[in-house]
């Protein structure tokens, strides 16, 4: 099972050995708790445009006064690729100290607020699970029994290039990270690397969906370092 968990390290963008500065570390979450802020205001800005055009269309209707026609910048709905995602039968392909593991995965996603990346080596039972929300990612275990739960900071103490919730999205949306380099993902740092080149298969977009997260209460936690070390 173990080159399994190597493809779980990989896609998950997080197999390395040594530690980085806590510094670099602590600039990252900087960056994501900006990212979020601004997020939030993009939503109340995109709420406020909404409320002041059904407003000018009552009054329209009120008044007999034709709406005036507006040309607007895409709002952050409008720049979404998808709402939901599903993706299934996609491949794995993991190249790590020469050698190279397949595994078959599915995804499923929510944009804004969960990714799930399902790795399924064998007659499509999920033995991993990656369960990533903009805030932290939790590795799942299912064969022993364990988990890893660790914020993107942490993860990123190892990592380079950086780990964000953004690059897993794609990953689950059928797409590489802009961080790719010719179709292939390679994460390292002193001494260790893993490239990671994924074969996608046609999502299913923006369908009503319903995530079972799992039950993590007769799990074990671990230490996410033991996972990445």
């Amino acid at each position: 099972m173990k080159h399994y968990a190597y493809i779980l390290l990989a896609v998950m963008l997080a197999f390395t050995g040594c530690r980085t500065t806590q510094q670099l570390a602590r600039i990252e979450q900087q960056q994501t708790a900006m990212s979020h802020r601004l997020d939030s205001m993009s939503q109340r800005i995109d709420s406020m445009q909404l409320q002041l055009t059904q407003m000018t269309a009552r009054l329209s209707e009120l008044t007999g006064t034709p709406q005036p026609t507006t040309t607007t910048t895409p709002t952050t709905q409008q720049r979404r690729d998808w709402t939901t995602c599903v993706m299934r039968g996609a491949k794995a392909k993991v190249t790590v100290g020469g050698k190279t593991y397949k595994s078959p995965c599915a995804t499923q996603a929510v944009w804004d607020s969960l990714v799930i990346i399902s790795i399924m080596p064998a007659f499509g039972i999920e033995v991993f699970r990656i369960e990533a929300t903009p805030r932290d990612v939790t590795v799942i275990n299912k064969k022993d029994k364990e988990y890893y739960r660790a914020t993107y900071a942490e993860i990123n103490a190892f990592v380079r290039p950086f780990v964000t919730y953004a690059d897993l999205r794609s990953l689950a949306g059928g797409k590489n990270p802009s961080v790719a380099r010719n179709g292939v993902l390679t994460y390292s740092a002193q001494g260790s690397s893993a490239s990671l080149e994924m074969s996608f298969t046609t999502p299913v977009l923006n369908q009503p969906l319903t995530i079972q997260r799992t039950n993590l209460k007769t799990y074990t936690r671990k230490d996410i370092h033991t996972l990445i070390r």
